[in-house]
C-alpha cells in the first residue's frame, strides 16, 4: 500500500504557503513604494476625519482622529487663553473636510503624493465673526454680556460665530497640493508635513493657519477687551 504521508505533507505545506502569502499581500509586504508613501498620506488625511457619532453619542473606535498635528500651535496658545478647547475648535475647523489622495512619486527614500481638499475656509469664518462682533458691539446685549461675564464672554460670542460660519460651510475652498514623504530604515513610509505652510493652509481652506491666522485673532482678541459701548 502507498504511503499517503508525504502527499499529505505536502499538501499542508502549499496551505501554511498560500496562507502566509495572504497574510503577507494583507500586511502590504509585497506594496510598491509609491503604494506605501500613499498610504502613508491617506493614514494622515483621515486622521483630520471628524469621527461620526452613532445614535447614542458614540464614535467608532477604529477613528483616527485627532489627527497629531493641527499646524496651528500659535492659534491655539492664543484661544486657550480665553478657555477655548482644542477638540471642540477643530472639530469645528474639520467639519465640511473631505479630500481624494491622488498620484504618488517616489525617488530613492523620498517621495510626494498628490493630493486634494476640500474644507470651509477658516480665515473667511474668522473674518465674518468679526464683522458679526462688531455689530453686535453696538447692541444693549452685547453690554449686558460685558457685565455679566467680562471679555471672557465676549470673546466667547465670538468664537461662537466662528463656529456658525465653518458649521455653514459658507466658502469651501479645494487646493491641491503635493504632500511630502520619506521611507524610513524599517521600509516604512511616513508623511512629512510639520511646518507645511502649503499643506496646512490647504487644510484650512486656504488659511495661514501656521502663522498668519493668529493675526486676526489677536484683532478680534483686542476688541473684546474693550467693554461695549
Amino acid at each position: 500500500m502507498r504511503d499517503k504521508r508525504p502527499v499529505i505533507i505536502g499538501l499542508v505545506a502549499a496551505v501554511v504557503i498560500v496562507a502566509a502569502l495572504g497574510a503577507a499581500f494583507a500586511l502590504g509586504v509585497f506594496r510598491s513604494d509609491a503604494e506605501r508613501a500613499t498610504d502613508a498620506v491617506s493614514e494622515l488625511l483621515e486622521s483630520y476625519v471628524v469621527p461620526v457619532a452613532d445614535e447614542e453619542g458614540v464614535e467608532p473606535e477604529d477613528s483616527a482622529w485627532p489627527a497629531a498635528d493641527f499646524g496651528d500651535a500659535a492659534t491655539m496658545e492664543l484661544l486657550q487663553k480665553y478657555g477655548v478647547s482644542a477638540d471642540e475648535w477643530h472639530r469645528h475647523c474639520f467639519a465640511n473636510f473631505s479630500y481624494e489622495v491622488g498620484e504618488a512619486s517616489v525617488e530613492g527614500d523620498a517621495g510626494s503624493v498628490s493630493v486634494t481638499v476640500t474644507n470651509a475656509s477658516l480665515t473667511s469664518a474668522v473674518n465674518a465673526a468679526g464683522a458679526d462682533f462688531t455689530s453686535f458691539s453696538a447692541t444693549q446685549e452685547s453690554q449686558d454680556t460685558y457685565a455679566q461675564g467680562g471679555k471672557a464672554a465676549l470673546f466667547a460670542y465670538l468664537v461662537q460665530r466662528v463656529y456658525a460660519h465653518l458649521d455653514a460651510n459658507e466658502s469651501p475652498v479645494t487646493t491641491t497640493v503635493d504632500v511630502p514623504c520619506a521611507k524610513g530604515e524599517d521600509g516604512s513610509w511616513a508623511a512629512q508635513v510639520s511646518g507645511n505652510e502649503a499643506f496646512f493652509s490647504a487644510l484650512y481652506g486656504g488659511s495661514n493657519v501656521i502663522s498668519g491666522l493668529a493675526t486676526p485673532v489677536e484683532g478680534t482678541e483686542a476688541a473684546a477687551e474693550q467693554p461695549a459701548a
